[in-house]
């Protein structure tokens, strides 16, 4: 792997019942730590999409620019440890890195 290329992160999210009960200042509040970690981390948002009304098993689905790996372990650490993401959000992510489709099928 490129060290200098940036992490693509694929994420498929559903929200836990857990999440839904909880009072709008909690949601509020737990989705500005979140921000907060993301921000201060250096994750560019590519994509966001909202599926909830189409499919059953996944509410969004998203893209993300992170700047390296070492970041990624960061977030993750903080998403189990600090957010406890398993108990609110069904979650599943994909690591990869960007490559150009410029090229592709073309002589």
């Amino acid at each position: 792997m490129d060290k200098k290329k940036p992490i693509i992160r694929f994420f498929f999210a559903k929200m836990q019942q857990a999440f839904l009960d909880l009072s709008e200042e909690e949601k509020i509040a737990f989705m500005t730590k979140d921000r907060g970690n993301l921000d201060e981390l250096g994750m560019k948002a590519v994509s966001m999409v909202d599926c909830s009304w189409s499919n059953e098993e996944w509410d969004y689905i998203g893209v993300e620019e992170w700047p390296n790996k070492e970041v990624i372990e960061k977030r993750e650490k903080f998403e189990k440890e600090e957010l406890e993401i398993s108990k609110y959000v069904k979650y599943k992510t994909y690591l990869g890195t960007p490559e150009s489709f410029v090229e592709y099928g073309k002589e």
